[in-house]
Order: structure tokens, then sequence, then C-alpha cells
């Protein structure tokens, strides 16, 4: 048993930073035994990983940032551990990147490479027909990854995120095998549809432009148990929306696409708002029931009132709906000039 976990210590005092070991150290499996571990010393090692012995533990050396295929390389990972099983690995992200070529590049450089890298390296690869391309010749053999889009792979493919820790080079992640891989569509495209709960409770599928980073919609309930909710329901120190991605929730461009969704007839212009099932579920159940009763709005009423707080949202939802039921012309015409004040003197706030 000793000469195991003295192996394991060797390996990530070779491969890791050492202020990272002891921390790691603490979350090796107590019982570990010979066969019952695989260390990855390379990328090539990945394709040595078998599944008809499973693994307690898997520690990688290689950046997840250099996995040839991603998902695929997680897959195997997960096939090949046993239930609870251990994963530990790092991942260079987009601001450990930034911090990187900002300390070898003058400002002017820096921005330079920044730019570059976020259209031909981010946002062309996610585009239709260039990710084919980039996927079927291998363009792109390190891929930059945020936080977000790191640890939403590693949920999206049945790992459950146990511990954490950042230094200045690196994002140390321990994970835990809990669940099947999802077989959900990843948020990982410019346009996107989100599955939102429409009237009489049915699922509709709204259009948006993607304001967060890709496969933020794995992590909704691991930043709910983790972050704290601000007095107007917004996460603090969200790091799943980008700073493209706040200016097109402040300018509202990011909702327009649901225009198509009015055409289609799955909402209002005026209404309440679409919300998802985890969010809905937050809400009262009276006020839940009937708030399905009307299908929801492109434009919502909070947007008229600016209510600071969840409870105030709520009120908001409720003084449009017993307006709405008695005069919904009248009604939709006074909110709609509302909310073009508010926007016109930027009262209101979206997101």
């Amino acid at each position: 048993m000793t000469n195991i976990i003295n192996n394991i210590q060797n390996f990530l005092n070779t491969h890791y930073e050492h202020q990272t070991v002891a921390f790691l150290m603490e979350h090796i499996p107590p019982t570990i035994s010979e066969g019952d571990y695989f260390l990855v010393d390379n990328i090539s090692d990945l394709d040595n990983i078998h599944n008809d012995n499973p693994y307690n533990l898997i520690v990688s050396s290689p950046l997840l940032n250099d996995f040839k295929n991603i998902n695929r390389s997680l897959i195997k990972i997960h096939s090949s551990l046993r239930q609870g099983g251990i994963f530990i690995g790092k991942v260079e992200t987009l601001n450990h990147r930034k911090s990187r070529i900002a300390s070898s590049h003058n400002i002017f450089w820096y921005k330079v490479i920044i730019v570059y890298e976020f259209f031909f390296k981010r946002v062309l690869p996610k585009l239709f027909g260039f990710r084919y391309i980039f996927q079927r010749f291998g363009i792109m053999n390190h891929r930059i990854l945020s936080k977000c889009e790191a640890l939403g792979r590693l949920r999206y493919n049945g790992f459950e995120i146990l511990d954490l820790k950042e230094t200045d080079k690196y994002l140390y992640f321990i994970t835990f095998k809990n669940s099947k891989p999802s077989t959900e569509k990843p948020y990982d495209g410019i346009l996107i549809k989100i599955p939102k709960v429409g009237k009489d409770g049915r699922t509709i599928y709204c259009y948006k432009l993607r304001t967060m980073h890709p496969y933020a919609n794995f992590l909704h309930d691991y930043i709910l148990n983790n972050h704290q909710i601000d007095s107007e329901g917004k996460v603090v120190g969200d790091f799943r929306i980008p700073g493209w991605g706040k200016f097109l929730r402040k300018t509202w461009l990011d909702e327009m696409p649901q225009l198509f969704n009015i055409l289609k007839g799955d909402i209002f212009f005026i209404g309440l708002r679409p919300l998802s099932r985890e969010f809905l579920a937050l809400y009262p159940e009276d006020w839940r029931k009937e708030r399905m009763k009307i299908k929801p709005g492109f434009v919502p009423p909070y947007y008229a009132d600016c209510p600071k707080s969840f409870k105030e949202i709520i009120e908001s939802e409720k003084r449009y709906y017993e307006a709405w039921k008695k005069h919904p012309v009248k009604t939709n015409f006074f909110y709609f000039w509302k909310v073009v004040f508010n926007f016109i003197t930027g009262r209101t706030r979206t997101g």
C-alpha cells in the first residue's frame, strides 16, 4: 500500500505544481491497490485505458485542453472507472491563458493575439461546416477552454465535481463518476435553442444568441449550490458569462432571435417571461400553476416595473396578470411603452 501511495505521489510531484500535491493526495482513495489505478503520462496513454476491470482512480498528466477529442476521451475515462471512482486532472483556463500571453507580450501584441484567438480559435470552430473541418483535420491541437466549458464538459460526461484548486497557471479538478454521460445537446453554438415552459406546461424551445460560455447549461445546479444570489436574483461572481455575453444581454441583442418564436406562436410579444423548469420550480406552487395558463411573452412585465428582488418579480408578474385578464390590449399597450421608456433611460436590466 505504501509503495502505491508513493508511486502516485511521485507521479504528481513530476507532473503537477508542488503546491497542489498535498491537496490532491487528500483525495486519493486510502484503500487503493495494485491494478486499481491508472496514471496517464501522455495523450497516447489514453488508448491503453481498458474497462474490463474498472479502476478506482485515474490521474491525467496532460492538460484537458490537449485531449484530441475531449468528450470522447472523457467518455472513455468515465467507462474505465467504477461508480464513484476518482478522476483527477488539470486545465489551462481562458483566464490563465490570457495571463500567460500578457506576461510575455506588450499590450499591443496581447490585444492582437486575444482578438485573433477569439475569432479563429473560439468563434470559427463553432460555426456550421467549420466545426467539422476543425475536428476532421485536427487543426486545433490545444483547445482554448474557459473554466465554465471545462467544468461543463466534465459534468456533461458524467463526472461530479468534488473539489477544485486554482493556481496562477492551471485549474486542478477532482471529480468522481456519478452518472451516465448526458444525451442532452450542449449549448456550444452561436445560435441556441433553450427548452422553456410554455402554456399549459408544454415545452417550447426559445431561440437566443448564446451569452454564456459553452456547456454552461450543465453547471446550473452546481452554480446554485456553490454561489450566492444577489437581491436581483443574479448569481454573484458567475464565471459562466463572459464580457461579450454581458454586452449582448445589456443591449437585448441576445433576445432578438425570439422574434421567430412569436411568429411560430410559442409566445406573445408582451407577457410573462418563459422560464426553465428548474427556475420555475423556485416559484410558489400556486403561482407556478397560474402563470402557466397563458402563453409567456418576449417582453416581460418586470422590465416595466424594475423589481429589485425575486419576491418583487413575482409581485410584478401578478400585477400584470391580473390587469391582462381584465384588459389584455390596453395592458400590453401600457406595458410596452413603459418598457420602451425604461430602456431609453437605462433603467432595465436583462439576463
